[in-house]
């Protein structure tokens, strides 16, 4: 498992639990959370919760039976979810920097 691609995954917001687990989906293809635990070395008392956030995030699809299998979402829906939620956070954040700078300024006036 690469090191750099587990960084980059940080930086992007994942915990490095999130970005082994998604990392080792990719290469399985479909796991159930034992396969995952064996392959990514995430604890197992923690890969089942590191898995259902990443479902709730949607990096992960769940398919429910006895066992359970999951799977990760293709790189480039992945990619560009997480696009989307960084330009929209980018330009909340803005708006909000742009209220304060501006109740600054006309208190300043």
């Amino acid at each position: 498992m690469s090191l750099k691609l587990i960084d980059n995954l940080q930086k992007l917001g994942f915990t490095e639990n999130e970005a082994k687990t998604y990392v080792g989906l990719l290469s399985l293809t479909e796991a159930t959370a034992r396969e995952i635990h064996e392959i990514t070395n995430v604890p197992r008392p923690k890969i089942y919760g590191v898995l259902e956030r990443m479902s709730k995030k949607g990096y992960v699809e769940v398919k429910k039976g006895n066992p359970t299998y999951f799977r990760g979402l293709n790189p480039e829906q992945l990619t560009e979810r997480l696009r989307k939620e960084f330009l929209f956070s980018l330009n909340e954040t803005l708006k909000e920097l742009n209220s304060v700078s501006y109740g600054i300024e006309s208190r300043c006036s």
